[in-house]
């Protein structure tokens, strides 16, 4: 798996930045696209997940783009793409 970082992370919160490390981690530890689907399902940070990111899956990929976690708007570009 190889994860591209395409935007500036936004400091909307004093979250953010342990949010984002968080899940940088869990994405990093993943092998399979198996392994990472599991492992954000039963993170026990899925609800910080939630707050601060969107993301979706592709075919052959996962894509995350930062929310504002007062209002739930997401930031113009997306933050990351993680290719299978």
């Amino acid at each position: 798996m190889t994860i591209k970082i395409e935007s500036v992370i936004n400091q909307w919160d004093s979250e953010t930045d342990q949010v984002i490390v968080r899940f940088l981690n869990l994405l990093t530890l993943a092998k399979t696209r198996r392994e990472l689907e599991q492992a954000l399902d039963f993170s026990p940070f899925k609800e910080q997940f939630r707050k601060h990111l969107l993301w979706g899956w592709g075919s052959r990929h996962l894509w995350a783009v930062q929310r504002c976690p007062y209002n739930g708007s997401t930031a113009d570009k997306r933050l990351l793409i993680v290719e299978f």
